[in-house]
């Protein structure tokens, strides 16, 4: 006959307490400089995080008018007259965008091209291919006498103006208020 089913099996454990392992250590630091630490560079992040959607938030013309760009030129295909006769539209429309209306909409001409070069550091529009935007915008387009190098060269000009330009400080206060 059994006496004592708690030790049923084996009567030398008989009395013997099982191990309780302590609990697991926590990932979450105890001390208070680790603490102060995580706050620091949680408070670091989220500051870069809103600068960085800000960014997005301000830039968002540029963008627009690059996928414009692009979906034009998918359209157009090989026909290069047909994205050459809208560079002039998207480059007066995102100045539009980044500087004051009264700078930007009474600009034509040399004026106009002296602008693009003022804001943005890349080839001159007032010299070489990048004058030839004024023939684009005033002539019709069997008067533009472009080769396809000069073609592609005033395109990418545009695409990088649009990318790159210094974007207006009075522009940039009057999105944040």
């Amino acid at each position: 006959m059994i006496e004592n089913t708690n030790t049923f099996g084996n009567y030398l454990i008989h009395g013997i307490d099982e191990i309780i392992p302590p609990e697991p250590v926590s990932w979450w630091p105890s001390a208070p400089g680790w603490k102060l630490l995580a706050a620091i560079v949680l408070l670091w992040l989220l500051t870069r995080l809103v600068h960085w959607l800000m960014d997005q938030w301000h830039n968002r013309y540029r963008r627009q008018a690059l996928r414009q760009l692009e979906a034009v030129q998918q359209q157009a295909g090989d026909n290069l007259q047909a994205v050459l006769a809208v560079l002039p539209y998207y480059l007066k429309v995102t100045a539009l965008q980044a500087y004051p209306r009264q700078q930007v909409a009474r600009l034509s001409g040399h004026e106009w091209l002296a602008f693009l070069d003022a804001h943005y550091a890349g080839p001159s529009f007032a010299t070489g291919v990048g004058e030839k935007l004024l023939t684009i915008d005033y002539l019709p387009p069997e008067r533009w006498r472009l080769d396809a190098a000069e073609s592609r060269a005033l395109i990418a000009m545009t695409r990088r103006w649009i990318k790159t330009h210094k974007a207006s400080a009075t522009t940039q206060q009057s999105a944040d208020a």
